[in-house]
């Protein structure tokens, strides 16, 4: 961050996320926070939720009642404060004119700040924010009406309602920006997903040799993750699942996933994750084809590329396959494009993936959100 963002004149950014800070997988909205505290002071705001409340939340909302001194976790970077706001946990007509005072008030930091006010948000529950911006970004990552537990109704009328008040739209798919013109926001633009391409192109030099393994990298939802078809795989081959578990208790397709042998990893820092990925021999983007998934840009394609592994994707919208790199398969297919390119290794292979990942990676997008705020606080 340069000395001038230090100023009181200076812009400051306004993060309403969908996340904690220390959630266990960093997500775009981590990404992004970092990037612009390069240039700009942040202001972080943890998510309050774009669900219904359930009765497993209560742990997360005790603690957002009753909060502690932060305990070590996902790093800061200089320039960016994190705030856990205190609001009623329910997104409805019922609460919104509390919700309202309660977030301003918390956040009233930004509301006076004498120099410009960006606000960048990952979910259309403003309560209002937008009006005291000079400039308003919404970033939609995902479909979120079409996540389990979320009142559709509410979440597609909170965005129709942003949509008039932003000044900018980013899709991170082409789904995402089509249902983002569907809402009523004026030319959305399109930037998918990328990784930290250094890191996973690094292990490569210092991993042994590879192992006939199939590797999925991500959180493994029900909702989300095609189980039935991962347990039909590691019956064939070996399989390594790393990344949190979610929602899987009570599946039948689980427990048979953990009796064909799969060795679940669970989640791992990005060094030893990149570690992982370069001693493997095939990365998987095995999500179910749904509502929900059609909106996914899976930033783990990029990962596996960059450590060096062929990509085997069931069909996404927003992958692509290329010739060599990623393939695309059916669910018929899927196990046996997997099994053929863990028993024909090919040594050169992996400095040419990588080379397919150049370019998509967080230092470059850092640069091209940040000359993206700079253009909007500047008009």
């Amino acid at each position: 961050m340069s000395e001038d963002a230090r100023t009181p004149e200076a812009p400051l950014v306004l993060v309403l996320g969908t996340a904690d800070w220390n959630a266990v997988v960093a997500t775009n909205q981590h990404r992004v926070t970092a990037a612009l505290a390069e240039r700009y002071r942040v202001v972080f705001a943890e998510g309050t939720g774009t669900r219904q409340l359930r009765l497993r939340d209560a742990r997360r909302v005790a603690r957002r009642l009753a909060p502690r001194p932060r305990t070590a976790g996902r790093p800061v970077p200089a320039g960016v404060d994190v705030l856990s706001p205190r609001l009623v946990p329910h997104h409805a007509a019922s609460t919104r004119a509390v919700n309202t005072a309660l977030l301003h008030r918390q956040v009233r930091r930004w509301i006076e700040h004498p120099g410009p006010r960006l606000l960048w948000t990952y979910t259309p529950f403003s309560y209002g924010l937008e009006r005291h911006a000079d400039r308003t970004v919404y970033h939609l990552v995902d479909l979120l009406h079409e996540n389990p537990g979320v009142h559709r109704g509410r979440l597609l009328a909170a965005e129709r309602a942003l949509a008039a008040r932003t000044d900018l739209a980013l899709a991170t798919s082409p789904a995402v920006e089509e249902h983002l013109r569907r809402q009523g926001f004026a030319s959305p633009l399109c930037l998918p997903n990328v990784a930290d391409v250094a890191v996973f192109a690094a292990a490569r030099g210092r991993a042994p040799q590879r192992r006939p393994v199939a590797v999925f990298a991500g959180t493994l939802a029900r909702h989300k993750v095609d189980l039935e078809l991962l347990a039909d795989l590691a019956e064939q081959v070996p399989l390594r699942l790393v990344g949190p578990v979610v929602d899987v208790a009570g599946d039948p397709a689980w427990h048979r996933l953990l009796a064909a042998g799969a060795q679940v990893v669970g989640p791992l820092p990005p060094d030893q994750l990149a570690d992982e990925l370069a001693r493997a021999g095939v990365g998987l983007v095995p999500y179910r084809s749904s509502p929900l998934t059609a909106g996914i840009s899976p930033l783990k394609t990029y990962e596996y590329l960059a450590a060096g592994l062929p990509v085997v994707s069931t069909a996404l919208p927003a992958v692509t396959p290329v010739a060599g790199a990623v393939w695309v398969q059916d669910r018929t297919t899927f196990a046996g494009r997997v099994r053929d390119l863990l028993a024909a290794p090919d040594a050169g292979r992996a400095t040419r993936l990588a080379a397919l990942a150049e370019g998509h990676d967080w230092t470059s997008r850092g640069r091209e959100l940040r000359a993206l705020a700079g253009s909007l606080l500047a008009a």
